[in-house]
């Protein structure tokens, strides 16, 4: 085992990447590890670096919540799953074009072709455009309402409203008659935003949303 100060400061600089919360309870540990495994001398190996950057990015970036918060923690696993969804309707908006296509036709005959590929436009392109944005935006809900922002919880209300008024818009412009499979993607993904909002404005979940910035969310 190496006992080179000067590798030890270098370790000790990667682990500074890591949460403060899991320094205080992991750090001695791993630098023991990567002492133990370092020769004389040794810089730290730039596999060892990458992958300890790499694990400090994962652990500030991931979406997470106390287990003691219980509303809050189901709450971010369906944000999650929002993000899933969004890129599922995707999927099924694209691969469902012709049925839609088609089914516009059948629908408004004397339809131009002009105003065919505008009525095919307007329920496609959105979707293809907005549907990456919406999956990011709930990871960073997942991401920010795990931690304990308040302000999340006023962004993540507004992106339901958000999912409301789309979902209230499709029905209205009757899509159930030519984008059945796509309205569905869209009623479930509305449900799940939905329960996250009853969650998250739960009474149990008011003391998770107070914490302060830095404590334990693990």
């Amino acid at each position: 085992m190496t006992d080179s100060p000067h590798l030890e400061r270098r370790y000790r600089r990667l682990l500074a990447c890591y949460p403060q919360a899991f320094r205080q309870e992991h750090e001695e540990e791993m630098l023991v590890v990567l002492m133990a495994g370092a020769r004389d001398g040794q810089r730290p190996g730039l596999a060892d670096s990458t992958d300890l950057i790499r694990s400090a990015i994962w652990l500030r970036l991931r979406p997470c919540a106390p287990r003691s918060a219980r509303t809050v923690l189901w709450a971010v696993r369906l944000m999650i799953l929002g993000a899933v969804l969004e890129l599922v309707a995707l999927v099924t908006v694209i691969g469902t074009q012709g049925e839609v296509k088609s089914a516009i036709v059948r629908q408004f005959p004397h339809f131009t072709v002009a105003q065919w590929h505008v009525a095919v436009n307007a329920h496609i392109l959105p979707v293809e455009v907005g549907a990456p944005i919406a999956a990011a935006v709930w990871l960073w809900m997942a991401w920010a309402n795990g931690r304990g922002r308040t302000w999340a919880r006023v962004l993540m209300l507004a992106l339901f409203a958000l999912t409301s008024v789309s979902l209230l818009s499709a029905f209205a412009q009757h899509a159930t008659t030519y984008a059945a499979s796509d309205l569905a993607a869209g009623c479930v993904l509305w449900l799940v935003g939905f329960v996250t909002v009853l969650l998250i404005f739960n009474p149990h979940s008011d003391r998770h949303y107070g914490r302060r910035p830095g404590h334990p969310s693990t």
